[in-house]
């Protein structure tokens, strides 16, 4: 698909080394457990001590060093010493190229049916969240995505608005979150990967977008906790704004029929200043900033349109409003 990861057939990271001891994609569990980090060392070594929980369920353990300024590498592996997993291989890119780059070299490094992606301030807490995923993909072949729960240190949740939905029951919903989530690498394959232009927020959901229209579902079981510690380190609140709603213009035109890609650009737009005044960004470029980075990625994005079909954005907009109960397969 144009503009989208070149199908995901190339090896790894443009430009990046594989740096562990297996250059190879390991094919000896169903399961890989992918990274992407950047300046976060000790939430990283955190993230991948706690995959000792699931050991047995894993074969690669693919870190993604999204440009760092200090390679991870050798301080991840002196960090955890004997504990590191076996199948553990760092990916360094010298420059960063955004969580939707590294998440798709992820899939390309690996051939486990299912990878589980994990922010690198996140971690396992309980197997049990990553086996009932795992049991999820088993008993329906139409799921392309879990989405996890995300809660504190000893397992307990968020309250219902911090998660994917606000449902207490596993549920079929629109979109998983970054933190936590597992995807069927085959359905990865088919529709491309993550929109690498989007470079990070709002991917998760112009994905699961393209997932539904290609037959796939995303279930979300709000009992499969995982731990996500929110660490500020590489955040910045003017950046984040100014990606989010260039994102979410970019995604509109991308992916919805023309009439809708239309509308909702001039629609997101908007909300630049709402974003701005309720999260309290000082902002000195202000929204000619905005403008200036969008124009070059929108001229982009409206000659690669691949847009979704009319049912797909009708049952987009049902999952989001109203998730639908999940009893499994035949449903």
């Amino acid at each position: 698909m144009s503009g989208v990861a070149g199908n995901l057939t190339g090896a790894s990271v443009s430009g990046a080394a594989s740096m562990g001891p297996d250059a190879g994609p390991h094919e000896d569990s169903r399961l890989a457990v992918g990274v992407c980090t950047r300046d976060r060392p000790d939430a990283l070594v955190r993230c991948i001590r706690s995959l000792g929980a699931i050991a047995g369920l894993v074969g690669d353990v693919i870190v993604v060093d999204d440009g760092s300024r200090v390679p991870v590498e050798p301080g991840l592996r002196e960090a955890l010493g004997p504990d590191a997993p076996p199948g553990l291989r760092v990916l360094r890119s010298e420059a960063s190229r955004g969580l939707a780059a590294g998440r798709n070299a992820i899939v390309h490094a690996t051939a486990s049916a299912y990878v589980l992606n994990l922010d690198d301030d996140a971690s396992v807490v309980d197997p049990a969240a990553i086996h009932a995923a795992l049991a999820v993909f088993d008993t329906d072949p139409r799921v392309g995505a879990v989405a996890l729960a995300q809660g504190d240190e000893q397992g307990r949740a968020w309250p219902a608005q911090a998660q994917p939905a606000p449902v207490s029951v596993p549920s079929r919903v629109a979109s998983f979150v970054g933190y936590g989530h597992v995807l069927r690498r085959r359905a990865m394959l088919q529709v491309g990967g993550y929109r690498e232009e989007l470079v990070m927020t709002g991917e998760e959901k112009e994905l699961c977008l393209r997932l539904l229209d290609a037959g796939w579902r995303v279930v979300y079981l709000p009992d499969a906790v995982v731990a996500h510690r929110a660490d500020p380190g590489g955040r910045d609140m003017r950046r984040y704004l100014h990606l989010t709603v260039r994102n979410d213009v970019l995604i509109a035109l991308y992916t919805l029929p023309l009439p809708l890609a239309l509308g909702g650009a001039m629609v997101r737009l908007r909300r630049y200043f709402q974003m701005r005044r309720g999260w309290n960004v000082d902002d000195p470029e202000g929204f000619a900033g905005v403008l200036r980075r969008l124009a070059p990625a929108a001229r982009v994005a409206l000659g690669a349109r691949t847009p979704v079909k009319w049912s797909t954005v009708r049952e987009w907009r049902r999952l989001t409003q109203e998730p639908a109960p999940y009893p499994g397969p035949d449903e």
